[in-house]
């Protein structure tokens, strides 16, 4: 990073990110010599171990890994319908109960209820 100063009265300019700096005590501009140095960092940029184990234990839910399960009788809100499939997936933590998926036979109107 590049320090800077204002050229009249020799304050030392803030960091920016703007093509052009102004002095805060006596309002002379100057370029910004940094301006094209300036880099953009987003946590990806940073290897963590936490961040790593956490998207290791990431469990993608999809029609193929849920699949349909046993066959019960849960009322459906949008038809009324008694039959429906559900299963179950532990989306949350192991401390936390799992989610069920529910699936109605009649109208495919899907639903999920946390356990």
């Amino acid at each position: 990073m590049t320090v800077q100063f204002c050229p009249t009265c020799g304050t030392l300019f803030d960091s920016s990110a703007e093509e052009t700096l102004r002095c805060e005590r006596c309002g002379q501009t100057t370029k910004n010599e940094a301006f094209w140095q300036v880099q953009i960092s987003t946590s990806e940029n940073f290897p963590s171990a936490l961040r790593t184990r956490l998207k290791s234990h990431t469990q993608k839910v999809t029609k193929e890994t849920v699949g349909p399960g046993p066959k019960i009788e849960v009322e459906c809100a949008k038809c009324l319908g008694r039959d429906v499939v559900y299963s179950q997936v532990q989306l949350r933590s192991a401390d936390e109960g799992s989610t069920i998926f529910y699936t109605c036979l009649k109208c495919g109107e899907r639903w999920r209820e946390n356990n």
